[in-house]
């Protein structure tokens, strides 16, 4: 998928993002492996395993970073090919389809932020080399998710006015901050919008029938989506703010 979505980048703009992004990732992918080896493990999954010792196996070796980046490449493989079939003149259910697809994985590039709930010392390893593990990680996942907003609104330049366009960024990055507490204090993931979205509806609303509850899911979310805010809005300057800057 990603080399097929690869062939069919052909502006430089999107070329250099997408590169950088690749040898970060390997990058961060290098640190983990290292990390395994710094921690001298020697554990095997095993048909022994449940899902319990799986977790705790991942979340020891940190190996969960590896599995979190690829769920954070998948808005921004989305976004590329958003961008292509806008440009190819597709129709719109194509277009609203992979839109939404993006949607739903969006919340998974900056989720990796609050991975930092797991940073604590874990002799031998440095307590320094997780938290620069962590920190690279999460600025991964988190311009991976800037980058895929960035090509989104720049695909819909094409069909809504460019005002628009950057209206449209904040109740994304809203609905994303939502996401993230979703996935961290709830545990749901993208895929349970279409395979429990019973069990997601009741959920939701037990939270916001309960004042408490319903507070902390906003405070979490306007934190979460200011952050990206402020992120993309940086983003927006470093590429010049304008269509001439996206070649």
């Amino acid at each position: 998928m990603a080399f097929n979505i690869f062939q069919k980048i052909t502006q430089n703009r999107q070329r250099r993002m997408f590169f950088a992004m690749v040898l970060l990732t390997f990058f961060n992918i290098i640190l983990v492996g290292y990390r395994f080896k710094l921690n001298h493990f020697h554990y095997t999954i095993s048909h022994d395993f449940d899902g319990l010792k799986t977790a705790r196996w991942m979340t020891a070796t940190f190996c969960f970073l590896i599995w979190n980046l690829f769920l954070a490449w998948l808005p921004y493989l989305a976004a590329l090919r958003f961008s292509h079939i806008s440009k190819s003149g597709a129709g719109w259910f194509r277009l609203i389809i992979v839109f939404m697809v993006w949607l739903a994985f969006f919340p998974n590039a900056p989720y990796i932020v609050t991975d930092f709930v797991h940073l604590e010392h874990r002799p031998p390893v440095p307590f320094w080399y997780d938290l620069i593990l962590l920190f690279s990680a999460a600025f991964t996942g988190l311009f991976l998710g800037l980058f895929s907003l960035f090509e989104i609104q720049t695909a819909l330049k094409k069909w809504i006015s460019p005002k628009m366009a950057f209206l449209f960024t904040l109740p994304a990055l809203l609905l994303c901050g939502f996401g993230v507490w979703l996935g961290r204090f709830q545990r749901y993931n993208s895929w349970d919008i279409v395979s429990d979205p019973l069990g997601l509806a009741r959920d939701l609303f037990q939270i916001f029938t309960n004042r408490a509850d319903a507070f902390s899911a906003i405070k979490i979310t306007l934190l979460l989506a200011g952050l990206m805010m402020f992120g993309y809005l940086v983003l927006l300057a470093m590429m010049g703010g304008n269509s001439r800057q996206t070649k």
